[in-house]
């Protein structure tokens, strides 16, 4: 595997956005590049694009982001801020601008979103509607698997991100993930692997060894509830506030969502794990009383069950192979990569995949939280799987 430690490089400090020349000197085969803005960089090697973000409020932190990514071409910025798509998003916030108004959103990450707007000069509208959603059409979302395998002196996350097929190529192209290192004043400082321009948090883990994994359930026929927070943000406020499995459940608790998920919750601190399975109105406590726990994107629970539209049949069916794996493995890096690229039931995402590895195969991640590295999937098309490397990223935290 190929080892980037991008953390060893002095983070610039300007006072204008640049770009800069890589500080070491690295083969031209990997295509370093560099940028600064303010406190915060982002470097792009190869395939790989990893942030750290070093300011001092949500919207400066969000003009960083955003500035960073026009400076370093980030295909999402160039497809945002094109005047079709522009119109396209105008033309959806005004069809259902209204249920918007159903879903609350901390002020302080509506202060990010301004900045990513100001600082690339995306429609406000757009930026939105991209970001909330999630919340409104809910056919589209996050088809997830995770795993966490621990044993005395190692903690193992694997997790794969699927998409619809179609929705993964898009994203694939338009929005490449990002390793984005954040740390806010008055926040925990976390990690999180993510497609750029998104205020929430799908995956990831903070300074004090907590990490989230969430997965949308499928097909679901939840009623949203005016006020309840939006999906993808309770998981960033894990990540920024939660430093024990007691304060997840509390902050879970305290924010119902809008939509059916599952959260992986796993305190390396504790070494304990535990699955919150989540509807607008209730949450469900499942915690791991092994050596592993595996989440994926269907409800056990007996009175969330009947909230699916039919029966979950590929999540079943992927849970089932997920768990006789994880059973047998150990907590190493390889044994969990054999799990997220296995494919045994085939790759088809027809409602869901059946497999970890499928069709829709968007984001495949290990996080080593331990030992303070996440290895990432590089493939260029999907599933990423099994298109490519898992690169190994070391991180400060």
């Amino acid at each position: 595997m190929h080892q980037i430690a991008l953390d060893v490089l002095p983070f610039a400090t300007a006072s204008k956005g640049k770009r800069t020349r890589p500080t070491v000197a690295l083969p031209t085969a990997l295509r370093y590049r560099r940028f600064s803005y303010g406190n915060s960089v982002l470097e792009k090697d190869g395939a790989i694009w990893r942030m750290q973000i070093r300011e001092n409020g949500y919207y400066a932190g969000g003009f960083a982001i955003g500035r960073l990514l026009d400076l370093a071409d980030y295909p999402g910025v160039k497809f945002c801020r094109s005047a079709a798509t522009t119109k396209i998003f105008a033309l959806l916030h005004r069809l259902i601008g209204k249920k918007f108004s159903d879903i609350r959103i901390p002020e302080r990450y509506l202060d990010e979103l301004h900045g990513y707007a100001d600082a690339t000069g995306i429609a406000y509208k757009t930026l939105f509607t991209v970001n909330f959603v999630f919340d409104v059409l809910k056919r589209y979302g996050m088809h997830c698997s995770s795993v966490v395998v621990s044993e005395p002196g190692a903690t193992m996350i694997g997790r794969n991100t699927d998409l619809l097929p179609w929705l993964g190529r898009l994203a694939l192209k338009w929005f490449p993930s990002i390793v984005m290192d954040v740390a806010t004043p008055g926040k925990l400082r976390y990690v999180h692997v993510t497609p750029a321009l998104f205020l929430g948090a799908f995956n990831g883990y903070n300074e004090r060894g907590l990490a989230v994994m969430s997965h949308q359930i499928g097909a679901t026929k939840e009623k949203p509830v005016q006020g309840n927070l939006a999906t993808t943000l309770l998981q960033r406020m894990l990540l920024e506030e939660a430093g024990d499995l007691a304060e997840a459940e509390s902050i879970t608790r305290a924010n119902p969502v809008q939509r059916c998920i599952s959260n992986l919750i796993v305190s390396t601190k504790e070494r304990e794990s535990c699955v919150f399975e989540i509807s607008p109105t209730l949450v469900k406590i499942f915690p791991g009383t092994g050596s592993y726990q595996c989440c994926v994107t269907h409800f056990e629970d007996a009175e969330l069950s009947p909230l699916h539209r039919k029966a979950p049949e590929a999540s079943r069916s992927r849970l089932k192979l997920m768990n006789s794996i994880a059973a047998k493995a150990r907590a190493r890096v390889n044994d969990l990569i054999a799990l997220l690229k296995n494919c045994d039931n085939g790759i088809s995402h027809k409602d869901s995949g059946r497999s970890p590895t499928n069709a829709g195969t968007y984001q495949s991640l290990v996080f080593d939280i331990l030992k303070r590295r996440i290895f990432v999937a590089d493939g260029p098309s999907l599933p990423v799987s099994l298109s490519g490397t898992y690169r190994e990223i070391a991180v400060g935290i």
